[in-house]
Parts: C-alpha cells; sequence; structure tokens
C-alpha cells in the first residue's frame, strides 16, 4: 500500500497527530499500529475523558472515535472538541458497527465529518486520513493567512489608542482599561489609587514660550512621568495638560511617596517657566484618590476625587501631591 500523500512531484505533507478513543483495548492498539503505518503519530486512551484532557494539552489534528463508550460518549466528546477549536481545527471520525444512518447524520450535527465501520478496514482508513489532511492543512493556511491580517489590525488597533504627541495611552485605551479595573477592585477587592495630574500655568508657559516648545513639554513631561513611576503604573495622556496615573496594588501612603518621585521628575526637566508663573521652572500638581473597598468600589468615582484632590493642589500653591482620604 503507498504511504499516504506520497507524490513524485511534491514532498509528502506533514504527519497528522491523530488521537485514538476507544475503551476496547484489541481494537485501540490494531488501530494505533494502522494509524502509525500510515505515516501519522497516533496515541490512544480508553475514555472520551480522557481523550479531552489529553486533547486540551496536545491538539490533536485528527481524533478517531468510538460511537459508544462507558461515561461520555462521542457525541458528547465530538461536541466539546468543538467547543475548543477556536482558530484550529480537529478533523473527527466516528466509528461504530452498529450506527445507522440516523445516527450519522445526528454525530454531523454535533460536529463530525466522517464515519468508519468497524472493523475498520486499512484501505477505508487511509482514504480517510487522506481527506482529513487536506481539511487540516486547508485550516492550518488560513489560520496563518487570518493570522497575518490580525496583525495588521492589531497594530490600527493600538494605534488608536495611543496619544500622538506623547506616544502614551489615550483616553479611549483609558475607557477600556477602567472597565476592566473595575472588575479587579469589586470581584478581587484589588487596591488601587488613582493620580489626576496638571502641569502648573501652562498655558502662561504655552503662550510665552510657543506651542511647539509647549508639544516639547509635553512629551518630556510624560517621559518623565513613565521613569519616575514602577512599571506596573500606568500613566495617561487624559486631555491638554492633564495626565491620569493608575497605581496599582498601592494605598494612599505608597501611592504619595510615588507621585511625589514622579513630580519631581518633572521638576528636575528644568524646563524655564514663563515671567510671572509663580515658579523657575515647569512643575506639576498632583490630586491622588484611592478607589475604596466600600459599597461603591468605583474607579470612576476615585477619578473624581482625585480631581477635586488635585484642585487642593493648585490652591496649595502647585508643585505638591494632595491626597483625599480614603472613605470608610
Amino acid at each position: 500500500m503507498q504511504p499516504v500523500g506520497t507524490s513524485s512531484s511534491a514532498a509528502p505533507p506533514r504527519a497528522l497527530d491523530v488521537l485514538i478513543v476507544d475503551d476496547d483495548e484489541a481494537s485501540r492498539v490494531a488501530l494505533s499500529a494502522a494509524v502509525t503505518a500510515l505515516g501519522h503519530n497516533g496515541y490512544a486512551v480508553g475514555s472520551a475523558s480522557e481523550a479531552l484532557r489529553m486533547h486540551r494539552l496536545r491538539r490533536a489534528d485528527v481524533i478517531v472515535s468510538d460511537w459508544a463508550m462507558p461515561g461520555m460518549d462521542g457525541i458528547e466528546l465530538c461536541r466539546r472538541v468543538r467547543a475548543l477549536d477556536g482558530g484550529t481545527y480537529t478533523y473527527v471520525l466516528f466509528m461504530s458497527g452498529r450506527a445507522t444512518k440516523r445516527d450519522f447524520v445526528d454525530a454531523v450535527r454535533a460536529g463530525a465529518d466522517d464515519y468508519l465501520a468497524k472493523p475498520v478496514d486499512l484501505d477505508d482508513l487511509e482514504a480517510r486520513l487522506i481527506a482529513a489532511g487536506r481539511v487540516v492543512r486547508a485550516y492550518r493556511a488560513l489560520a496563518e493567512r487570518n493570522a497575518g491580517l490580525w496583525h495588521d489590525s492589531r497594530a490600527f488597533y493600538l494605534a488608536a489608542r495611543v496619544d500622538p504627541l506623547t506616544r502614551l495611552a489615550n483616553r479611549l485605551r483609558l475607557e477600556e482599561d477602567m472597565a476592566l479595573l473595575e472588575g479587579s477592585v469589586s470581584r478581587y477587592g484589588r487596591r488601587v489609587s488613582i493620580a489626576m495630574c496638571d502641569l502648573d500655568g501652562f498655558k502662561r508657559y504655552n503662550d510665552h514660550h510657543g506651542h511647539l516648545a509647549g508639544d516639547e513639554a509635553l512629551r518630556r513631561t510624560a517621559q518623565a512621568l513613565e521613569s519616575g513611576l514602577r512599571s506596573g503604573d500606568r500613566v495617561y495622556r487624559y486631555g491638554g495638560e492633564e495626565f491620569l496615573v493608575v497605581l496599582p496594588e498601592q494605598g494612599p501612603d505608597e501611592a504619595i511617596l510615588a507621585m511625589n518621585r514622579a513630580r519631581a521628575a518633572v521638576e528636575r526637566l528644568e524646563l524655564a517657566h514663563a515671567p510671572g508663573a509663580g515658579h523657575p521652572f515647569l512643575t506639576l500638581s498632583v490630586g491622588l484618590a484611592p478607589v475604596t473597598g466600600g459599597t461603591d468600589p468605583s474607579v470612576r468615582v476615585a477619578v473624581a476625587r482625585a480631581d477635586r484632590a488635585l484642585y487642593r493642589a493648585k490652591a496649595a500653591g502647585g508643585n505638591c501631591v494632595a491626597a483625599e482620604e480614603e472613605s470608610s
């Protein structure tokens, strides 16, 4: 018998990983040997539940399963395999010596691809595996093409969520991240603090030095904020000269220390301010609020509270961190 997929004009296709499921040990061993003889990688288990566990660990290209088995039967196995397919595809072959045509229709509706009568004929098995290989390779090629399209769309997706001036995450990204953060806080009780930051007297700076200098100041401020914080902290351009910082797993005391480091990093840039600005260099004011763990553990509420704390920092002369106490 000619091996599967041999051709005088092309290299043989990659061997298939074939998972054999049969509660009869003799059938299992014989079928595994036949699959191996046809040039494929055959491995066998004695139950559908064991097959599902193995398939999760090592996705099979083809599953050849007995129809009727104790516990989970072949139909249920097929349904669960289809639920795991995702971007891959597993070709499912049923075996039975007693199934009717109506049974096979039910199997196809459950996601099966083909059927083998028991006892399994070697030529029938080879023909089914040739067909399975074509389907699996077609799905694999489609998945690779889709991966390329996904890569392109992912690039556009990320670009839409980055502020073009500062290269920080923008408001759109913030809205998406806040929804995830809400779930993390409410479901798992995670600690998090929110900081609202604003450059002091930035309009005066812009009017005196010009908008190009103002843009450069914003870029350098963004870099200073990121360099002054932990890698797990997230900085967003909130709008204009405002920045929002999310400080995961940090309570008020830790967050105050972190934001004072960030504020000092901006001051060390020594960007000469406009005359009469009140500070010789461009500085940063920060309002800080923890996300409460009470009846309303809302990140959005914490943003509003941080904004109120920012006004207190401004009223105190700027270039400082004002923290609002966590409510009980």
